[in-house]
């Protein structure tokens, strides 16, 4: 959510959010198996609006509207700062009918199955 006031170090860099420390260790296994310098795609994130501890709306909107603040602000990771990156948000409706753990079918982006907005996209307007 990026509200963490928490920091781990991985050597040289320090993170206060585990969407950072997971693109940089994706990074640095690229790195290692010889690929530099790529350009970066998030193809899935997202944050549970109910189902689990930390699910919850307030929660989702937080994580959404900093992640798109980030990427529209160029911010980067540790690891690459101020880097351009594409990030794709999942998912526009909640999954009812999904299996698995209840917060795997509440993981979407303001509206429940039935088309009610669960909450507005700041970064929109």
């Amino acid at each position: 959510m990026f509200r963490n006031q928490n920091v781990a170090q991985d050597g040289g860099f320090l993170y206060a959010n585990l969407f950072d420390a997971s693109v940089d260790a994706f990074v640095y296994a690229m790195e290692r198996e010889g690929f530099q310098g790529m350009k970066i795609v998030v193809s899935e994130t997202g944050w549970a609006t109910g189902g689990g501890e930390a699910a919850s709306v307030a929660n989702a909107m937080a994580y959404t509207d900093n992640v798109v603040r980030r990427v529209a602000n160029y911010v980067g990771t540790p690891r690459q700062p101020n880097e351009e990156m594409e990030v794709y948000l999942f998912d526009l409706f909640d999954e009812n009918e999904k299996n698995g753990e209840e917060f795997t079918s509440n993981i979407f982006i303001g509206y429940s199955h039935n088309y009610m907005v669960i909450y507005e996209f700041n970064y929109l307007r």
